[in-house]
């Protein structure tokens, strides 16, 4: 890959960056992270010509959340174009994006604090491929804390319900002949889907990728402590990347796949989001990557609870 000039910056109540956004993507939620990024725009009178809303049905239908879910609907003063969808298909959510004129030129933000991965990765192809975005101004509203049943590290759960571990749309990959499987598993909180997925792929080689520097220091201990089965293989290779830093994602993944020729990369990204986003950057440079998710029956209605710091990222797309 050509060299690029990224970007990321810590957002602050009086500094949000870009003046004018024409578009600013988000997911409703439980969480007051979801709306964080639209709360300090509209505090700053800074402009968004239109606000895209994504709305899962699935969460519509949880009314212990209802005044947080609709929490946009308070910032009256932008223009709002809600699309409402399936949590568990991502492409149910096509026709409302391809009926907004996003243009190249066009200065577009997505805050993925409350996408789902499968979603973020989604919006992310569409706007580079069908709509041919140069740029993207990428948010995340970091959690203050997330919540663990009984208070126990190892009761930490995002979904409930049996687990179908399947290929992200449109990141389906391509295998060469002969290539060497590898599996690269970004760590999360669920250890018990890490193991499954290794389990499950079956790879020639194991790669884990714990986020550190964390959020916070304990962070990095409880996603080691809650995955110990799998790092504690003698086989399986641990590697560090900064959990707030997309970009340390991406440079880590490309040292790892130059370390082989003819291999055959699958990538599994459960850690943090800003981590997924690295990866997902990182596939559509390299098309020939497997993406694979565990989907489950249910999400959980809430797992974090409050924000922290919001970041700004700026991605090249080309």
């Amino acid at each position: 890959m050509k060299k690029t000039i990224y970007h990321m910056e810590l957002l602050n109540d009086t500094s949000m960056g870009l003046q004018v956004l024409d578009y600013l993507i988000l997911s409703s939620g439980s969480d007051t992270r979801a709306c964080e990024v639209l709360k300090k725009y509209a505090s700053q009178g800074i402009v968004i010509k239109t606000v895209v809303i994504i709305n899962y049905r699935e969460r519509l239908l949880d009314s212990k959340y209802t005044d947080n879910i609709f929490s946009y609907k308070s910032y009256s003063s932008f223009n709002t174009k809600e699309i409402e969808c399936d949590i568990k298909d991502p492409s149910s959510s096509l026709q409302g994006l391809l009926d907004i004129e996003f243009k190249p030129e066009s200065i577009i933000g997505v805050d993925i604090s409350y996408l789902t991965k499968p979603h973020l990765f989604f919006i992310l192809k569409l706007l580079k491929q069908r709509f041919l975005i140069r740029k993207l101004i990428v948010f995340y509203t970091e959690p203050k804390t997330y919540l663990f049943t009984k208070g126990l590290f190892d009761t930490f759960k995002t979904s409930s319900g049996p687990l179908s571990i399947s290929e992200i749309q449109g990141f389906s990959g391509q295998r060469e002949r002969g290539a060497k499987t590898i599996l690269i598993i970004l760590l999360g909180f669920d250890g018990g889907l890490s193991k499954e997925i290794n389990e499950d792929v079956s790879p020639n080689q194991t790669f884990v990728i714990n986020g550190f520097p964390s959020y916070s220091p304990k962070f990095k201990d409880i996603s080691l402590i809650t995955n110990e089965k799998l790092v504690s293989d003698k086989n399986i290779s641990v590697r560090y990347s900064r959990a707030n830093s997309p970009f340390e994602i991406y440079n880590l993944l490309q040292e790892i796949k130059s370390l082989e020729k003819n291999v055959f990369i699958n990538i599994a990204p459960l850690g943090t989001k800003p981590m997924a986003l690295g990866a997902c950057l990182f596939a559509l440079h390299n098309p020939e990557v497997r993406i694979i998710y565990p989907l489950p029956d249910t999400y959980e209605s809430k797992y974090t609870d409050l924000s922290w710091n919001t970041w700004q990222y700026v991605l090249p797309m080309n």
